[in-house]
């Protein structure tokens, strides 16, 4: 009883320090919030700044790699917790990106391109990219099971009994989930580079998360075809 009651009070906690921290990264990534200081003019303020942003990106990277390596897994099953892994795995990561995000230091004064959003007609443009854009990835994850992504059904699924929902899963949608555990590699590019005012630390970060996603996603034609036949599947239910 006790170990069912503090799963719940970790999932919860952990759902919604998630979404809070997802509500922040969706205002730090499409954010036309952009301060150009004097200070940012020399090279060696660029640079320390760029050093550090990197250095934050590194960390990401290697937690987010651990921590969805099958190590991580199995060390959760050897604890008895592995229906709490994904819960701990997302809080993990909610804890780096929040860190980055209250870390990031801009460098406005390179720039690789600038549309002033000051023009009503640029802005809509751009806002309306983005949404689609969050909108997109964020419809991909409910269409996944975005209680599973969360961590919510597992820890549910153990209190009732039940095996793990993974397990309810078909053979082409678990090779999919290790292939691509949460879309969308073309929603994250819109978010990533359709952006007004590229500046170099806005460079590192889309080069950063882009060459990442390339290298972590492999999906292949097999998958492709599963999630499309797996989209007009939904389409019809929902229709």
């Amino acid at each position: 009883m006790i170990a069912n009651v503090l799963s719940v009070i970790v999932s919860a906690c952990s759902f919604l320090f998630t979404s809070y921290v997802l509500c922040r990264l969706t205002y730090f990534l499409s954010s036309h919030d952009i301060h150009i200081h004097s200070d940012d003019s020399t090279e060696q303020a660029a640079f320390s700044n760029l050093f550090l942003d990197m250095l934050l990106l590194t960390v990401f990277i290697l937690q987010h790699s651990l921590m969805a390596s099958n190590r991580f897994k199995q060390i959760c099953c050897n604890l008895y917790i592995e229906h709490l892994s994904r819960s701990i795995y997302n809080a993990c990561n909610s804890v780096i990106v929040n860190f980055l995000i209250n870390n990031w230091q801009q460098v406005p004064f390179y720039h690789f391109w600038h549309f002033s959003t000051s023009s009503s007609t640029v802005s809509i443009l751009f806002n309306s990219l983005h949404v689609f854009a969050w909108s997109y990835i964020y419809s991909g994850c409910i269409m996944m099971d975005i209680a599973e992504l969360y961590g919510l059904k597992q820890v549910f699924y153990r209190i009732s009994g039940r095996n793990s929902p993974l397990d309810n899963k078909s053979t082409e949608l678990k090779r999919y989930m290790n292939h691509m555990r949460h879309p969308s590699f073309t929603g994250f590019l819109i978010v990533l580079w359709l952006y007004p005012f590229m500046s170099l630390d806005r460079m590192l970060l889309a080069i950063v998360f882009t060459g990442y996603m390339v290298v972590r996603w492999t999906t292949d034609p097999e998958d492709y075809n599963y999630h499309v036949r797996y989209f007009q599947q939904k389409q019809m239910e929902l229709s």
